[in-house]
């Protein structure tokens, strides 16, 4: 793959993102809930719609961004044929989670991918990265806070609230669950990007993106994030 690729890339979102996209085929129209200004841009390498509360920072240009909360998305029923979410439904609090649910797949045509921390082991882990980002940085980091006070759902809380929106829209699903990042590989990971040590950042934003593919092979349990890949019949 091409070094000028990696632009913006960095490895914790390279890992979360790459297996999605062989769900996704270069002329499906392509909705990101929750995209941020990045989203899935950097290796979707298409043109696609982000919709997320504010668009804050470096801009993607592939990207049409819409204004939006997941909750009460803009969009006509089955406007889009792949939805992604990932890493937000946590962000939301937990009363919300299954409304969020129901507009995803609302909106989708074919396929939904929704990446999510998932239990107990993975929300332990944010608390002690809350912690250590706290001392490094003398502040919380926003998303870290949020995720530590809205907590982690578990796999079938996830399963329950796809089982409900199907059934809600009158359709017929079939659902693969696919494990993500093993806790060990993201806590050193994310233990680099918190770190303000110059060199540290140039290793672990730049450097490990070369091994990538090596790193993609460490989804062995436990792992912190599963993707739900939900396959619309």
């Amino acid at each position: 793959m091409p070094i000028k690729l990696f632009h913006r890339w960095h490895p914790t979102l390279a890992l979360r993102y790459l297996p999605m996209l062989k769900y996704i085929d270069s002329k499906d129209r392509v909705l990101e809930v929750g995209s941020g200004t990045l989203g899935i841009g950097p290796y979707l390498n298409k043109k696609f719609t982000g919709a997320d509360i504010e668009f804050s920072g470096p801009k993607w240009p592939q990207m049409k961004r819409v204004i939006a909360s997941a909750t009460k998305l803009p969009f006509k029923d089955k406007s889009f044929d792949v939805v992604v979410n990932s890493d937000m439904l946590e962000h939301l609090p937990q009363k919300d989670r299954q409304q969020a649910i129901n507009e995803i797949m609302r909106v989708a045509n074919k396929t939904i991918i929704i990446g999510v921390p998932i239990g107990k082991k993975a929300h332990n882990q944010d608390k002690k990265l809350d912690q250590i980002y706290l001392k490094v940085h003398g502040e919380r980091h926003q998303f870290l806070e949020e995720q530590t006070e809205f907590g982690l759902p578990k796999t079938s809380d996830i399963t329950k609230s796809i089982d409900i929106a199907v059934k809600k829209h009158n359709t017929k699903y079939k659902l693969t669950i696919i494990p993500n990042m093993n806790l060990s590989i993201r806590m050193w990971l994310m233990k680099g990007w918190i770190s303000k040590n110059p060199l540290t950042n140039i290793f672990f934003r730049k450097i490990l993106l070369l091994v990538i593919p090596i790193l993609r092979l460490f989804n062995h349990q436990p792992v912190y994030r599963k993707i739900f890949v939900i396959k619309l019949i």
